[in-house]
This record gives C-alpha cells, structure tokens and sequence, in this order.
C-alpha cells in the first residue's frame, strides 16, 4: 500500500516531519552544507517555523544562537562535531549522554535491556527493518524516531502502534533532554532535545485515548513518495 502526501492529514504529516527532522539530528553530526542551509536557506526556515510553535519556540531559538556562534559555517560544524562526539559516543565518561533507552529506563543503567527486545517486536509489527549499514540497536533515539514518523504517516490503522512507541519515547527524552542541557556546551543539541521534549509533551492528548489498547497486526508495507 502507498500513502502518498496528499492522503495524510497535515498536521499528522508535520507531526511526522518533526520526528524524522530530530531522528536525523541525533544520528550523526551535521555537515558544514548543512549548517549553511540552518543558517540561510530550507533548514533556516524550519527552525522558524519551529520558532513560531509557542511549544517548540525555547528549544529552537537555543539552536539558532549556536549556529550563529561562528562566522564560517565550517567552523560551526567542526565544533558541532565535537559536541556530538563528546556528548554522545561515549567519551567525556560519566557526562556522556546515552541515545538508548535502556540506559534511561533502567534500574542498572546498562544497554541492551528489555527495550531493545520491545523495539524489535515494534519494528517486526510495523514491518520494518534497521538497515544493514546501521549497526545501533532498536533502541536508539533515532530508530524510535524513525519508526514513529513511519507509523503516524500510516494512519488511523497503526493508532495502537503509534502510541506504543510514543510511550517508549516519552518515558526516557524528558530525561535525555535534561541531560544534554548539562552536558552541551553550545546548546544546540540541548535546543533540540528541548524542541523534542516539549513537541512529545504537546502530543499527549493525542495518544492518551490509545495508550494502553494491543499493539495490531501489521498493515502491507508503507512507502513514501520519492
């Protein structure tokens, strides 16, 4: 089955873009053609009309001060790039941020605990798979994500689905975000995970009806128009 655009309705579309715009942000560092397009082209325009959301306006005005911090886009990257090695792959010891769920939600603090089998089981109903040039766990901030945005785009078939992981989100990025607000020197990733943090907050409603219904059987594979 194809959804096309036009089929989805907009605000679950724009839903579905914030999900995969962050899932993108905390995959990898953002290039230095891509700080040039946050600063003056399509990514400008996104922070602001993510500026003008009342609950996304904090987060994204953090971002756009740190991409202002230098002169040249490059150098921005660069030090872009250095925030995101330090804060996320683990070298700055016990002040690294974990991008996986286990760590958050678990009373050892270790990775690959019980979400990562839940998210597999998601990913199975959803008829989904981590590609093969990715080797992160399921339960990686951007896998879940990805797989929210996937299911929103959907529609009204995959409700249960979307709200399970919605859940899974909400129980441990409220946390993440505080701690990228400790850890982050140039606010930009601490800008972002806010912007999440509030956009999940303002979601709630959405999925409270939902929470707690059986995950369904999985619909034939989604494609997105090219």
């Amino acid at each position: 089955m194809t959804v096309s655009h036009a089929s989805v309705p907009p605000d679950i579309g724009w839903n579905a873009l914030i999900a995969e715009w962050a899932a993108g942000l905390f995959m990898a560092p953002l290039s230095a053609a891509a700080v040039t397009s946050y600063r003056d082209g399509l990514g400008a325009t996104f922070l602001d009309i993510l500026g003008d959301e009342r609950q996304c306006e904090a987060g994204a005005r953090w971002m756009q001060r740190a991409l202002m911090m230098e002169t040249s886009c490059t150098t921005v990257a660069g030090k872009l790039a250095a925030t995101f090695t330090v804060m996320f792959d683990g070298v700055s010891g016990h002040r690294t941020v974990s991008l996986y769920e286990s760590a958050h939600v678990s009373a050892s603090g270790r990775l690959f605990q019980s979400p990562v089998s839940d998210m597999h089981l998601l990913l199975r109903q959803a008829d989904m798979s981590i590609d093969d040039t990715c080797h992160e766990p399921p339960d990686h901030l951007s896998i879940e994500l990805a797989l929210w945005a996937r299911l929103m785009r959907a529609g009204a078939g995959r409700h249960a689905q979307t709200a399970a992981v919605y859940h899974h989100l909400m129980a441990w990025v409220p946390r993440f975000a505080d701690q990228c607000r400790d850890a982050d020197d140039t606010g930009f990733y601490a800008g972002a995970a806010k912007v999440l943090t509030d956009f999940l907050a303002g979601q709630l409603g959405a999925f409270q009806a939902v929470s707690r219904g059986p995950l369904l059987r999985p619909m034939p594979d989604v494609q997105r128009p090219e």
